[in-house]
């Protein structure tokens, strides 16, 4: 059975027909958590937990207490539970993971085992598992249910934020929502916070843009687009800045280049579908952009009318060449954010191809 979303998925469990084995995870963790804590209380209860709901942590996983707990017959209650947070493939030798599939592929109608991810990345990039996590993903999914909580997109975080302000007695517009949504990356667990901090600061009050900026720590990876933007746009104050703000925040010039490149990617495929005459639509599907990162592409396709494509493939080239040179050089912290500082010198003068 292929992996399935968490509105199907949320359906599927109310039909009173729940499945033996369910494999949940996604970049979205604080979304994972909350699935799987609402789908434990809904198969065991709080008053049926004590006997029988069985937690593991996959790192320590015990297979002789996990079998025992997978056979063990229900106490006054429907069914037995039992939970496992965290397990990687990686982390079980070849002989652990054989025995942990027997286990898995025969569980009782009276037993449901919940594999969830929530602190440790399953990931070998941002699109797909590591190869030993996929595969085991994929027996999940012979077995039971398996469920991907990728980060929605703005608008549709938009509507819940909204919403989540309103239950606290606050006010947000539509457009300032799903800038919230951009400056947490869409990460459910910042938005969250982010929420009852701006909730308590604003006492009732509207939420607007300028008090999120107040407030609001933005991730790095939301600092790449407007590192990447005001770099091509040849806004020097912003760019030096802002790098000094991520400097005093302990972040390495590594990491900033390399999200300002994620960025700047996203820009120029922007830019080529406008050069060819094309909406942001094709360049997200030529270049398979998820769902809940459409947005980026657009919002580069809006951006980018007036910065020349040869500006554009000057920056990426300098900010290549930096990349390298930080992956491959002996450098100190400092001189490797003095070289950052240098690349960002050189973007802003290139034009034309020139640098």
């Amino acid at each position: 059975m292929p992996s399935i979303n968490p509105t199907l998925l949320t359906k599927n469990i109310k039909s009173g027909k729940p499945s033996s084995l369910y494999y949940l995870y996604g970049q979205d963790s604080a979304a994972v958590e909350s699935f799987a804590a609402k789908l434990i209380r809904t198969l065991c209860p709080g008053d049926a937990q004590f006997m029988n709901l069985h937690r593991f942590v996959g790192k320590q996983l015990d297979l002789a207490a996990l079998l025992d707990a997978c056979e063990a017959l229900p106490m006054f209650a429907e069914r037995v539970v039992v939970a496992i947070n965290d397990l990687r493939a990686e982390d079980l030798s070849k002989e652990d993971m054989a025995d942990l599939r027997r286990i898995l592929s025969d569980l009782s109608e009276t037993t449901t085992v919940i594999i969830y991810a929530t602190a440790v990345d399953l990931y070998k990039n941002k699109r797909s598992l590591t190869d030993k996590n996929r595969s085991f993903c994929e027996f999940c999914a012979k077995h039971g249910d398996t469920c991907e909580f990728g980060f929605r997109t703005p608008a549709e975080l938009g509507k819940s934020i909204g919403a989540a302000f309103a239950r606290n007695g606050c006010t947000i517009s539509k457009r300032d929502a799903e800038y919230l949504a951009e400056v947490c990356n869409c990460e459910s667990a910042y938005i969250k916070q982010e929420i009852a901090k701006l909730s308590a600061y604003t006492n009732g009050g509207p939420v607007t843009r300028e008090t999120i900026d107040l407030l609001c720590i933005k991730r790095l990876e939301s600092d790449g687009y407007e590192l990447a933007i005001n770099m091509l746009n040849n806004n020097a104050k912003y760019v030096f800045n802002r790098i000094s703000e991520l400097q005093l925040q302990n972040y390495d010039a590594f990491e900033i280049v390399s999200i300002i490149g994620f960025s700047l990617n996203d820009i120029y495929r922007a830019k080529l579908a406008r050069s060819a005459g094309l909406d942001y639509t094709a360049a997200a599907a030529d270049f398979r952009y998820p769902k809940n990162r459409e947005f980026a592409v657009r919002k580069a396709y809006q951006s980018c009318g007036n910065i020349s494509l040869a500006k554009i493939k000057a920056t990426v080239n300098i900010l290549s060449e930096t990349d390298l040179a930080l992956k491959t050089r002996s450098l100190d912290k400092k001189g490797a954010m003095l070289l950052l500082e240098q690349c960002v010198a050189r973007c802003l003068v290139a034009e034309n191809g020139r640098r």
